[in-house]
């Protein structure tokens, strides 16, 4: 028997790549069965005899009935055992044809999973067209199932799709929806009083003003059907659009008004009296009324502190709505995997997805997930604990996972879903200039962030539970690792769900960006390569940024305090501000520097800082040693470099060749009361200030007394050249020796020479065109250093070897390439 039949196009695993078919899949493409694959194929037809005898049957009564349209449709129609006979078919050619030394198929071309970057990992092998449309384009074939207009089922007169404002009431018993929003699912005659399921219009029993279980303990609306579980979610996020941008207006008023108010009475108002100052820790208080000043008692300043008051109790309020929210939308959404799923639940209503990316819902998750501050999760833990039941849901079900992977698009205004649904509003996008939506990253990719912190936080917090202290403090740190202990649970099992739907995490590996942009490459011809390449480098720096290793005391300077204070401890209130800190450095680092804690004493700290472009640092790498005293933050923390070239090289007025770093933050130099260290500060400021006011172009006028900074003065620009060729030979080439290979900065030496080669190469033969001696590097005693002008001083060895350095930087990249293989 032979025939023809039409073949839908198949599907790529995104995990494996599918075996070559002899003929290319495609929804035009028609497979023939001849005899020979009949005959080879005896076996396996034989069971599925029955199945073939009834489509003959079939045919026969068919021809036998004359030529008709039918006749066609029936063709195309494929049938089990014709199914069945076409794959065992394809399986077969396959197969025999690497038995009997016929050409191998050519492979499909896919890329593994953990060589693609985050978006690309999520969103899969290929980006689907589909992808660019909107989400209000999407749901407006939608639109009539939630307002359309029916007839009674008794009395056959029209029942309108109810329309009504949901209050997340506080009150709600277990497993009950809001009594405002049970009564939308219902659909009831006003007629003759039959009330009907909004989404399948079957007749219920329910009274005419049924509002769920709630009040009714027979009702059964809510689990009717998928239609109904749809509709619920879309007034939950109508309910919740209408409430979160009114909360957003009011809320953009009265911040308005009271900073007019606390401009207006500054004079009677003490440093952070407001109540937004920071703490005694240094963290924002968000205006609940912790402010570390205190304003005069009464008059304005009494009136500032009762506006204060009032807007933490409307903070509270609207917190105490959201919690509300989350869990309803939580407890609606589609649960597969749960032990009472329904049908619903495994066959969900395909308009879900849609809805919860048109709706506030993705800008309200993304507000949270972009918080870093480990202080305000523990003030909103109810928040946090909410969102994380909602993520670990929506990863759960395919249609929903959708807005935790994909690029969201950026939306410019709104009138709220429910609006636009009815078409009393509108919703807008921002657009690029050729018209083109804006993307934002996906919430998953704040998400990871978050568990960044909390690995960081609960790394530095167990130290703090081991030693049991009964305080206030202890207390706070128990909450905080119970917080981030379930965030990281939510992202392994909203890993492990995405994993069974066939979606990857997009978790990146630290050598994914090593590779250079190349040129021509990519999607449109108009594409910068050095745009790429220095997004490629921020997001090889942000997922190297922040560690906890094992740090080798006999290579950290500061190894004479860890072991004077081995045996002392901080107050708990110390400790617990610095795991605070540490948790969210480990997301707020700029491209440039990394960061590693000691696993088991967070007060041994190193830190890498690349030195700046337009600078005689560029392209240079530059390692810290830091110590935190026990004291910390009443005292600033002690930094020293470690990048000298043995003692040799002062690179800078303000880092000495011995290692001192010279900065007012620090107390290693005097400045201005507001450049000193407060118990505000932080290490993160001493990072960026080193980066920043440090390495800058014209350091020759970082000497006090050098004047006014001219980056035309010869000194300068003498000094700039030798400052040059220092970073040549020890922030660049000396890194890239095999010593490195091993050590801890291995990841950040291999991604930031190898994205940036190009460029730092280019940078060394400008540097060399200026200073021949880059080409020669001479390489003397120890005795011979550099002075505060970077000029060589001392005496040099009798027989001196000299360094190409632009042939070091070759060999030494060559090396790096080795490391990886």
């Amino acid at each position: 028997m032979s025939g023809t039949k039409r073949r839908s196009p198949s599907k790529v695993s995104p995990t494996r790549p599918r075996k070559r078919a002899r003929v290319e899949s495609k929804a035009s493409d028609i497979i023939s069965i001849d005899d020979e694959d009949e005959e080879d194929l005896e076996s396996i037809l034989s069971r599925i005899k029955e199945s073939e005898e009834s489509e003959n049957l079939a045919k026969k009564l068919q021809n036998e009935s004359g030529p008709s349209s039918s006749h066609v449709e029936f063709s195309d129609v494929e049938d089990d055992a014709t199914m069945a006979r076409r794959l065992a078919a394809e399986w077969a050619a396959e197969t025999s044809g690497n038995e009997t030394g016929d050409k191998t198929p050519e492979p499909v071309e896919w890329e593994p999973l953990a060589k693609t970057n985050a978006s690309n990992a999520i969103a899969g092998p290929s980006r689907n067209p589909a992808d660019d449309v909107p989400p209000d384009e999407r749901l407006a074939e939608f639109r009539d199932f939630f307002t359309v207009e029916r007839n009674c089922t008794k009395c056959g007169k029209p029942v309108k799709s109810p329309r009504g404002f949901v209050v997340f009431s506080a009150a709600i018993q277990r497993g009950a929806l809001p009594p405002s929003l049970a009564m939308l699912l219902h659909a009831p005659c006003a007629s003759c009083s039959t009330n009907h399921c909004r989404g399948c219009f079957s007749p219920k029993s329910c009274p005419i003003s049924c509002k769920g279980l709630a009040k009714n303990a027979k009702c059964t609306v809510a689990s009717c059907c998928s239609g109904v579980r749809a509709i619920a979610i879309f007034e939950c996020l109508g309910g919740f659009d209408r409430q979160f941008l009114g909360e957003r207006a009011t809320s953009d008023s009265r911040a308005l008004a009271l900073s007019q108010q606390y401009q207006s009475h500054s004079s009677s108002v003490g440093p952070g009296g407001t109540g937004y100052g920071t703490d005694s820790r240094g963290y924002s208080t968000r205006g609940r009324g912790r402010g570390r000043g205190r304003g005069s008692r009464g008059g304005r300043g009494g009136n500032a502190a009762a506006s204060s008051s009032k807007v933490a109790e409307l903070a509270t309020h609207w917190d105490e709505i959201v919690v509300r929210a989350l869990t309803t939308l939580t407890s609606i959404l589609p649960a597969p995997y749960d032990d009472s799923a329904q049908v619903y639940d495994m066959l969900p209503h395909p308009s879900i997805g849609h809805l919860l990316a048109l709706s506030q819902l993705p800008e309200l998750l993304g507000s949270l997930l972009r918080n870093d501050s480990v202080t305000d999760w523990l003030a909103r833990s109810e928040i946090y604990y909410a969102m994380i039941g909602l993520l670990r849901r929506m990863a759960d079900c395919e249609l929903t996972v959708e807005l935790l992977i994909a690029q969201r698009f950026c939306m410019d205004n709104s009138s709220g879903l429910e609006d636009w649904m009815w078409e009393d509003g509108e919703i807008s996008w921002e657009q690029d200039k050729q018209g083109r939506i804006e993307r934002a990253p996906p919430l998953y990719d704040h998400f990871k962030k978050l568990t960044k912190q909390s690995e960081a936080f609960l790394a530095g917090a167990m130290h703090m539970m081991k030693d049991g202290d009964e305080d206030g403090d202890m207390d706070e740190t128990i909450q905080a690792t119970s917080l981030c202990g379930d965030i990281m649970a939510a992202r392994d099992d909203m890993e492990r769900a995405m994993s069974i739907l066939g979606r990857g995490s997009g978790d990146q590996i630290a050598l994914v960006s090593l590779s250079p942009p190349s040129k021509g490459k990519g999607k449109g011809k108009n594409r910068d390569p050095v745009i790429d390449m220095e997004k490629a480098y921020s997001q090889a720096c942000e997922s190297l940024s922040f560690k906890h290793i094992e740090i080798d005391y006999s290579k950290y300077y500061y190894k004479n305090e860890l072991k004077a204070s081995e045996f002392a401890t901080r107050t708990p209130k110390n400790r617990l501000h610095l795991v605070k800190e540490l948790a969210t450095m480990a997301t707020s680092l700029p491209p440039g520097i990394w960061v590693r804690v000691d696993e088991v004493r967070n007060d041994a700290i190193k830190v890498m800082i690349a030195g700046p472009e337009g600078t005689p640092y560029s392209g240079g790498l530059f390692e810290f040693d830091c110590f935190m005293p026990l004291t910390y933050p009443a005292l600033p923390p002690s930094m020293h470099l470690r990048t000298t070239g043995g003692g040799r090289v002062r690179f800078n007025p303000n880092l000495y060749d011995n290692g001192k770093v010279c900065l007012s933050l620090l107390g290693t130099w005097p400045g201005r009361p507001e450049e000193q260290w407060s118990s505000s500060s932080t290490l993160l400021q001493v990072l960026v200030s080193i980066q920043s006011m440090i390495l800058i172009d014209t350091p020759y006028y970082n000497e006090p007394g050098h004047g006014k900074a001219n980056p035309e003065s010869k000194v300068s620009i003498d000094y700039n050249n030798n400052i040059a060729k220092e970073t040549c030979r020890w922030g660049i080439t000396d890194w890239l020796d095999d010593t490195q290979k091993k050590g801890i900065w291995k990841d950040v030496i291999a991604s930031h020479f190898t994205i940036r080669k190009n460029k730092i190469r280019q940078k060394i033969l400008e540097w060399a065109a200026k200073n021949p001696s880059i080409r020669s590097y001479q390489l003397g005693a120890r005795t011979q250093r550099s002075d505060a002008f970077g000029v060589m001083v001392g005496s040099a060895c009798a027989s001196v070897s000299r360094l190409d350095l632009v042939a070091e930087f070759d060999s030494g990249m060559a090396r790096v390439q080795r490391w990886l293989l």
